[in-house]
Parts: C-alpha cells; structure tokens; sequence
C-alpha cells in the first residue's frame, strides 16, 4: 500500500497534475493499493478528477470527527466524506495527536465512528526520539495500539512512522523497520487476538 500525504499542501492544479501521472504512470491493483490523502477542501475536486480520468487511485482523507451531530467548526464527519467516495482516512497521526491533543479515548472514537461507515482506518503509530534512545518504542507503541479492537481487524491497516525519522533526514534502518513491524504484528495477534492479519 502506497500512501500519499499531502498534509497542508497542494492546489487544484497540482493535484490535476500528480493524480494525472501517477494514474498514468503506475500500475496499482489490490496488493498495490495507492491512497491520495489530500487537504480537505480538495477532497472534492480531487474525488471528480479521479472518477474522470477512471484513476485507480483511492481517495482518502487526512482527518475525520466522530460527532456527526455536534456543531464543530472545521469538523468533517463521516457522511461527508462518503458523499466524496473516500474509503480511507488516517487516523492517530503524530502531529494530530501533537497538535490536537488526539488521545486514546478520542481516537478509538474516531475508529468506530469510521468502521461503522465502512471508511478503512489507516491507524498511525510512532514514537519520538527521546522514547527510542531511553529503548521504550515497544511499550510506546503497546500504549497506542491497546485502543484498537479485534472486530476492527478486517478493515484496519497500521502505519508505522517514527516520529523522529519525519522531516529529519535521520532515517530508520531496513532491520529497525522490520523488528518494528514484527513486533506491531505479534502484538496485534497475541494481546489483541485480532481474527484476521492486520495490515502493517
């Protein structure tokens, strides 16, 4: 699965001319997905652009709010986002946890509220620098999975970004990543008893 995070970026004409190539360009199929996750006042523009051109690309959203009824300025709920045909939303990003105060009892909201519309979660996991150098990623981590639930699994992916690789230039190294990951997918089967594997 390939994900594309413009987070704050973009106009209508570059997202014409990214989703134009990268239609063209590269061949997605169901083990290759790729998610287009632009700023949200683009969701609608780009989910036209996609169904003209018959893109491959999935549309998903960088954000959700799992009130549908409250009246939250800047919120976009899930019946909004269906109305674009977006099958896919990130959720627990670091910087909206930084930046929003997302915990895990908002998060796991989030995840219902989702799942329940049928929008596939993309559930973001990291630790900072100083958790990783005091050797403390995996109960880090253990901490922010333990809101996911096993009902969840057929629907969830996870992505694994450190937190101090982003905007760094400090990159983490192919064994790094692949403990990493070991350790999300075990977590996910023995503690979570997820019934299905998740997508890590």
């Amino acid at each position: 699965m390939i994900i594309a995070n413009w987070k704050m970026n973009g106009s209508r004409e570059s997202i014409d001319s990214w989703l134009r190539l990268a239609s063209s360009d590269i061949e997605f199929n169901e083990d290759n997905l790729c998610i287009f996750c632009p700023p949200s006042c683009f969701l609608d523009y780009s989910s036209s652009l996609i169904n003209e051109i018959s893109s491959s690309i999935i549309l998903g959203s960088q954000s959700i709010n799992f009130s549908k009824d409250s009246a939250l300025t800047g919120g976009i709920n899930t019946e909004m986002l269906r109305e674009f045909n977006t099958q896919y939303v990130l959720i627990g990003h670091s910087e909206q946890r930084e930046y929003f105060n997302e915990d895990n009892d908002s998060l796991k909201l989030k995840l219902k509220s989702a799942i329940e519309s049928d929008i596939s979660p993309i559930f973001c996991v990291g630790e900072p620098n100083d958790i990783k150098l005091k050797g403390q990623t995996k109960d880090f981590l253990s901490n922010q999975l333990q809101i996911l639930d096993k009902k969840y699994s057929s629907h969830l992916s996870i992505a694994y970004e450190p937190i101090w690789a982003i905007g760094t230039g400090d990159n983490a190294d192919l064994h790094y990543i692949e403990d990493i990951h070991g350790f999300i997918k075990d977590y996910c089967d023995t503690e979570l008893d997820f019934e299905e594997k998740v997508s890590v």
